[in-house]
Order: C-alpha cells, then structure tokens, then sequence
C-alpha cells in the first residue's frame, strides 16, 4: 500500500508540474515579447529573463533551432553561416522571432500533452520498460546509440529472468532479500 502512495505521488508532482508549466505560457510569452518593446527598462527586463525563457522550452523537450544568415563582409563577399535560435533569443528579425514564437507553442503544448499523460496509465508503462533509454536520454546520449540498445536488451532480459524467479521461487526470492537485509 505505501508503494501505491508512492506512485500517486509521482503522479500528482508529475501533472502538477506541468500543468503549472501550461499555466506559465502568457506569463513566459509577455516576456519575449517585451523584447520588442521601444521602452529600453521592458527590453533589460526581457534581457534578464532570457535564461527563463531558455529553460522553459527546454525543459519542455523542445530542440533548439537554426536558421540560416547570409551577410556582406564587403568586397562583394558573403558569409553564410547558420544561428542558434534561442540563443538569439533577443534578436529583432521576424524569422527568428517567429522562430521562437514557434518553439514557445510547441512547449506549451509539450508541457499540455505531459499533464494529460500523467493520468494515462500506458505513459507510466512505456516509462517502466523502456528506463534505461529515459536514464541515458537524460545522460545525453541519443537514443541511436548502441550502447543504449544493448542496455536496454540487458534490462529487458533480467526483467524476465528476476520475474520467471519470483514466480517460481517467491518464498526463497523473499528469505533471500531478508536475509540479506539482516546482515546490512
């Protein structure tokens, strides 16, 4: 019973914090949007909330995005390079704005479609088989990695073999883990 209080909990924080997120969109949005302002106290407002901004739609899962930029260096040259897109966060051009128009919907409806899942039970299932893609996913390394594949193998496979042992032997699987709880 104390593991289902548990778990509730999980889920409560889950869906609270997202739905708090959700709920933070008009408040994050107001202040990209002073980034535009003629009010030079609005835009060092904007300024100093960048990395909140940053944090929300990362947080959300949303990636960073590039454009593209063309410019004169002069002589009739050009240099083409790409740009970050929250890291111009700031930047007055409508394609970057845009942009992050963009990346700021995209999070809200991340952190909408997370409060949902926190009540679907298959979400919390998917999560449960597939830890070791969400643990090296948090690590940093992509899910394409055959490190991870052959991780995740190795947890489906004790999986099965520590869940063929309770059923067959629970009563030596329980000794077991008391008396190895005894002498800790």
């Amino acid at each position: 019973m104390k593991y289902l209080y548990i778990f509730l909990t999980v889920i409560a924080l889950h869906a609270l914090y997202n739905l708090i997120n959700y709920l933070r969109y008009p408040l994050i949005e107001k202040y990209f949007l002073k980034n535009f302002s003629s009010d030079s106290s609005e835009k060092m407002d904007a300024m100093s909330r960048k990395n909140q901004i940053i944090r929300y739609i990362k947080y959300a899962g949303v990636e960073d995005r590039y454009i593209p930029v063309v410019q004169p260096v002069g002589y009739g040259q050009l240099a083409s390079s790409t740009i970050s897109v929250l890291n111009n966060l700031s930047n007055n051009r409508q394609d970057i704005a845009s942009s992050v128009m963009n990346c700021l919907l995209e999070a809200k409806g991340n952190y909408w479609s997370k409060f949902i899942n926190s009540f679907n039970p298959f979400y919390w299932l998917r999560i449960i088989i597939f830890i070791p893609k969400y643990i090296f996913s948090y690590l940093g390394i992509k899910e394409e990695s055959i490190v991870l594949k052959i991780f995740q193998l190795i947890y489906w496979l004790l999986a099965v073999i520590f869940t063929f042992l309770i059923t067959v032997f629970p009563d030596e699987i329980k000794n077991f883990i008391f008396s190895i709880l005894n002498i800790s």
